[in-house]
């Protein structure tokens, strides 16, 4: 990684760097292209994210700039229970950096810090979903260490407005 860049979890004033961050991932990603434009609903979902800093880490690369950095990457992870494994693993999820800053190291430190999060909270695993058709995340996830499985993500929209 390059030297000028640093790791730190993320605070409420990078909401709209992150939220810029998933609109460009999410433009990746079949299932959830129509969501890249849908801000208000990404910012709820960061709120909850950074709100959870226990059992839910969200993490920001940036480079030097207009005060605290510019961000430049993003990966955001949470805690589940395995009971395969009798414990706690994590869910990593919105892995992404600018484009012009991918190809330093970034990706790959910000899943270093969040394996490291994960074994001091005693997670037997890393999981994650890339889309199907990416194969450059394919390749970076295969080179940090992930292998395939032989699960299949299978997915159910609940209707909204219906909790009680």
């Amino acid at each position: 990684m390059t030297a000028a860049c640093t790791l730190r979890e993320a605070r409420t004033a990078d909401l709209d760097a992150l939220v810029e961050l998933l609109g460009l991932l999410f433009t990746l990603e079949a299932d959830f292209a129509a969501c890249a434009t849908d801000t208000g609903r990404q910012r709820d979902g960061l709120l909850q994210m950074l709100e959870g800093a226990k059992n839910r880490m969200v993490l920001v690369a940036t480079i030097p700039g207009d005060g605290a950095g510019v961000v430049v990457g993003m990966a955001t992870a949470q805690v589940v229970i395995s009971t395969a494994e009798g414990g706690p693993a994590l869910l990593v999820e919105d892995v992404v950096v600018r484009p012009e800053t991918r190809g330093l190291g970034i990706g790959r430190a910000l899943l270093a810090r969040i394996e490291a999060w994960g074994l001091r909270l005693g997670a037997t695993r890393l999981q994650l979903l890339a889309d199907r058709d990416n194969a450059p995340a394919h390749a970076f996830y295969r080179a940090c260490g992930f292998t395939p499985t032989n699960l299949v993500c299978l997915r159910r929209t609940l209707p909204q407005g219906s909790a009680g």
